[in-house]
Parts: structure tokens; C-alpha cells; sequence
């Protein structure tokens, strides 16, 4: 800080103005410096002095040239809100980060309104250190301020409205009706399945509480989703009864969170042992993203070990996964991500496989999946003799195991010592008896060849390819 003078000259005599100081920066206007605070806190403060860093991080709720910070830790996981009330002419905003490692991770910021306040909502996960920044917007004049931070109760109690049995449309507002509870009755062994579907690019939280909860803040779920999602369950013995199922928003400003949520017994294309889904057949269904029927399951036998193709045909606007397990769950291939038609090929051993067919959350619509299972087999190719002397005939064999039926490509390459191997003719073939096709070649002049069989395969046997015969003509 520098002080100034100013002085004038009257007559002889010397007039000294000293104008008072400009104020001190607060001791937390340092981000290093936050005052802790705990999860239900009263502060009052003022911008007065307030400065900036250059490492102070940016925020979508404005610039600002003075900044206070305050810390949270030990905080016990769940929801925090937080109201700031600016006096004056203060304009202002308030964030919250998230300190992972060197980083900071934005939670949510809220500038002030007309009437100087802003409020903010954030989740907490125990062990992590939050920053609470209170940031005066660039033009605006000091003032001074006070903020509240404190723990919503839940406003629903279990076990909650009946869900309706086409499920219900509802919204949730992470300020001022933070949750909805429902309850939905279960039967031992019975395999049941939930959904719940928030708009598009939007979150809404789902937790699923046993029989017999009496408060949703002191009990644990048996399942939890923080974005919305579909999952089964089936409950165990002396576990049947009215479970109940909290909605709670996520979102970290005022404003109407919309979902729908929808519970009902698992179909037998629901879980397994799931639809069979034979060699060559083509099964078809459709499933809702925002309703109930979002997965559909199908199982398949592989006698052999097989090159097995799936195909998912859907509209293009459809956003289905599709999903390829081993009779243990093992994924083994996902075409998930996509839109419209999907295809995945694997090889796999003998065995029970599934497929899993899964509408995104805002999808819907038919589909058709087929299965293909082709014998894996295995080409060879052979000159009748190593060597011959040019215009003589040289029997060029191909023999395909596993196979009894399709087309074999022979190709056949001379060598050039300048520029390597070169195309010189090919055979088009029918496989005969026995797996084999054959031709005669007759090398024109001397010189070094070589063949390959390829064999393209037919609905139930794999393409194959051979290595290479060669032949010296001499």
C-alpha cells in the first residue's frame, strides 16, 4: 500500500491532505488463505479491499476483479445449499469448486439477481475439500455480504406415494422441492425391473430403500443411480415388501428437474435365460428408453468352434447398443455409442452365449437381430510338384477342411528380381467332394512362382485363406 500527499501553497503557509488509506485486502482474499468453514455455517464478510490472482479460475457467471474464499472439509456426504445475500449496490457471484489434486473442479456458480441474492445447490462426497469463492463482478462497488450454508432435510419420507402402475411423470427442484418419493411392493425371487428416465443432457438421482425405512437420511439403498438409468433386481428370501424408491434432483440452481420413473416385473426377454436365438434366425421386438422396456436378451449355442456375426437392424434414428456375453457375463464385444444398424462378429469357442439388445434413454422404436454361426475353416494350396520346365502342366490343388460347399480363388504370382512378385492369372473354382478344387498350370517360361487359395465361405462355413505353394520352372 502507498500513501500520497498533496500539498498547496496559501501565502507562506504550507496546506498538507492526507486522504484516508484505501483498505487492506480481507486475510481469505488469498485462495491459499480460505477460511474453513463446516457444512452449517452463518458468515458475513465484506469485498472491501478484495483482489484477484492470476491462477483464480474462471466461472460462466462473469468477470470479476476481488475475490473471497472460504473452505469446507469433513463434510458428510450428501446435499449442500448455499444463499448468498449481497447489501448495497453489491454485484456478485458465488461458486463452488471441487480440489482434486492440483485442479479445480467447478460444482456450480450463481450470480446475484435484482435483489442482490444468489443461491446454489451442490453434492458433497466425503474426504474431499470444496472452495467457496464469493467474487465481486467487475464495475460493481464494494459492500458487504453474508451467506448461509447449510444441509436440506429430505422433504419426502418413506415409504412414499404408491407408484402408479404405468409409472409416473413428475419434476424435481434441487432448491425448493429437492425430492420425490415413491414406493412400489416387491416379491421375494421375483425379478423386477426400474427405470428412470431424465430429460436429454439432464440428471436427476434415483435411490431404492428396503422394506421398513424409516428415514431416508440415516438409512443406505440397496441401489443407487446419480443420472438416471435402468436396472433389475430380484430380492432375496424375507426381503419382500414395499420397497421405496427417492428421486432426488441434481442440478445445483433453482429450476424444475423433469423424470419419468416407471417399476414392473422383469419380462422372460428381460433377464435370463432370455429369447433363443437359433443359427440363420431373425428375432424381432422393440424397446422404449423412457419406459420399461429397455433391454431385451437372447441366447444363442455355438456347437463349434465358429466365426458368429450378430446384426442389429434399426432405424437410423434408433440408439441401440448392442452387446455380445459369455454364459459367465464376459463382454465380449459391444457396437454400443451408435445410431441406426449395428454388427458385431466374434470367434468364439463352443458354448452358450447372449446378446443383449439396449435401447439409449431417449430412443425408441422396432428392431430386428440376426444371428449368423459359420464354421471356422482352414486352406491349404499345393503344387502337384515342386518344379517343372516351362509348358508343362503342374496340378495347382486347394483343399479347404471343415467345408464341403462355395467358391476357392486361385491366384497365381511370378517373381521379379527388379520388382518382386507380380499377378499373374487366376482360377475361379467350385469346391467338389472331399473340401477340394484343383487346376492345371503351366508355367510359359522359367523362373520362380508362387499360389494362394482363398476360400469366400458360405452361410455356415467362414472364409479362409492358404499361405503359399511355390514352383520353379526350369
Amino acid at each position: 500500500m502507498h500513501e500520497w500527499r498533496a500539498a498547496a501553497i496559501v501565502g507562506a503557509a504550507v496546506l498538507v491532505v492526507a486522504p484516508a488509506a484505501m483498505a487492506a485486502p480481507p486475510p481469505n482474499d488469498n485462495r491459499a488463505n480460505a477460511t474453513p468453514i463446516g457444512a452449517s455455517a452463518s458468515v458475513s464478510g465484506s469485498t472491501a479491499g478484495a483482489t484477484t490472482e492470476a491462477s483464480d479460475p474462471s466461472t460462466f457467471c462473469g468477470r470479476t476483479d476481488g475475490t473471497l474464499w472460504y473452505s469446507l472439509t469433513n463434510a458428510p456426504r450428501g446435499r449442500l445449499i448455499l444463499r448468498l445475500r449481497a447489501g448495497g449496490d453489491l454485484d456478485a457471484y458465488v461458486a463452488v469448486f471441487k480440489v482434486v489434486r492440483s485442479r479445480l473442479s467447478l460444482q456450480g456458480c450463481d450470480a446475484t439477481d435484482a435483489s442482490g441474492k444468489a443461491t446454489l445447490s451442490f453434492n458433497v462426497d466425503p474426504g474431499s475439500v470444496y472452495l467457496i469463492e464469493v467474487a465481486r463482478l467487475q464495475g460493481s462497488p464494494d459492500a458487504s455480504f453474508q451467506f448461509r450454508l447449510f444441509q436440506p432435510e429430505p422433504s419426502s419420507r418413506p415409504p412414499g406415494t404408491p407408484l402408479p402402475r404405468r409409472g409416473v411423470t413428475s419434476t424435481v427442484d434441487p432448491l425448493v422441492d429437492f425430492d420425490d418419493a415413491w414406493s412400489f411392493p416387491m416379491r421375494p425371487g421375483v425379478p423386477y425391473r426400474i427405470n428412470l428416465a431424465p430429460p436429454r443432457e439432464k440428471c436427476v438421482g434415483l435411490a431404492l430403500y428396503r422394506p421398513g425405512t424409516r428415514s431416508f437420511t440415516n438409512a443406505q439403498p440397496v441401489h443407487s443411480l446419480r443420472c438416471g438409468g435402468y436396472f433389475t433386481i430380484t430380492p432375496g428370501p424375507d426381503e419382500g415388501g414395499r420397497y421405496a424408491l427417492l428421486v432426488t434432483a441434481q442440478g445445483t440452481r433453482a429450476g424444475a428437474e423433469h423424470y419419468h420413473l416407471a417399476a414392473g416385473a422383469a419380462g422372460k426377454d428381460d433377464t435370463a435365460p432370455g429369447t433363443p436365438l437359433a443359427n440363420l434366425q431373425t428375432r424381432r421386438g422393440s424397446l422404449n428408453g423412457r419406459g420399461l422396456d429397455v433391454v431385451d436378451l437372447y441366447r444363442s449355442e455355438v456347437q463349434t468352434r465358429s466365426d458368429v456375426t450378430m446384426r442389429l437392424h434399426a432405424s437410423g434414428s434408433a440408439s441401440f447398443d448392442l452387446l455380445v456375453l459369455s454364459e459367465t457375463g464376459h463382454r465380449l464385444g459391444c457396437a454400443c455409442g451408435d445410431s441406426g444398424s449395428q454388427k458385431l462378429t466374434s470367434r468364439l469357442s463352443p458354448g452358450n452365449y447372449f446378446a443383449v439388445v439396449r435401447a439409449r434413454r431417449f430412443t425408441h422404436g422396432p428392431y430386428a437381430l440376426a444371428l449368423l454361426v459359420r464354421q471356422i475353416t482352414a486352406t491349404q494350396i499345393a503344387f502337384g510338384s515342386g518344379f517343372a520346365s516351362p509348358g508343362q502342366a503342374v496340378s495347382v490343388v486347394a483343399r479347404v477342411a471343415l467345408a464341403t460347399a462355395g467358391r476357392v480363388s486361385i491366384r497365381i504370382e511370378r517373381f521379379d528380381p527388379l520388382m518382386g512378385w507380380q499377378f499373374a492369372r487366376r482360377y475361379r473354382l467350385r469346391l467338389g467332394g472331399g473340401g477340394t478344387a484343383s487346376a492345371t498350370f503351366v508355367p510359359p517360361t522359367v523362373g520362380r512362382w508362387r499360389a494362394r487359395a482363398f476360400y469366400s465361405g458360405t452361410r455356415t462355413s467362414s472364409p479362409s485363406k492358404s499361405g503359399f505353394a511355390t514352383l520353379v520352372a526350369r
